[in-house]
């Protein structure tokens, strides 16, 4: 009974992961205000790698778009000096066209990704004003001092008694 339960529980965590990574971002969620504050803090820190990880996806397509470029440029001037651009000169408005794909397919991810982080920048700064709106970096209420009251008067040493009760002086003579 209780291994079903706990693959079940697995497949049901597997299954909500699948999902949540093709789902699209979205600023607030319905559960967004019953979070604790380690769950938002754990939220920012998710909005922080999918910051990152779209980042990684623009610089990696400018990358292809700068090679694919560079290699057109390449295969241009290559069949140029060969002589065979001449002979077929279609050949390089091919390349031209294969460079311009790759500049556009770089460009709409670029886009993609510079939405993603646009919405990333603006949940967390959501999860910000719900972080301080429940207090979470407050430090803890003071504990109340405990007021001592005075020790009863028979629990008083007697150095400590008042003068007038004090033991008569010896007398002079």
């Amino acid at each position: 009974m209780f291994k079903q339960f706990g693959a079940g529980a697995a497949l049901a965590l597997f299954a909500a992961s699948a999902v949540a990574a093709d789902a699209p971002l979205q600023v607030s969620y319905p559960g967004d205000a019953m979070m604790d504050c380690a769950a938002i803090a754990g939220e920012s820190a998710r909005m922080d790698q999918v910051i990152y990880a779209s980042n990684q996806e623009i610089a990696k397509a400018d990358g292809g778009a700068r090679g694919a470029n560079m290699a057109s440029s390449v295969a241009v001037e290559g069949m140029l000096r060969t002589g065979l651009l001449g002979r077929a000169p279609g050949l390089g408005m091919f390349a031209n066209n294969a460079a311009s794909m790759a500049k556009q397919r770089a460009e709409a991810v670029k886009a993609q990704a510079g939405e993603r982080i646009q919405t990333a920048n603006t949940r967390k700064a959501l999860l910000a004003g719900l972080y301080a709106g429940k207090s979470c970096d407050a430090p803890p209420p003071p504990e109340p001092a405990a007021v001592e009251a005075p020790p009863p008067p028979e629990a008083m040493p007697a150095a400590a008694a008042p003068a007038d009760e004090a033991a008569p002086a010896p007398a002079a003579g």
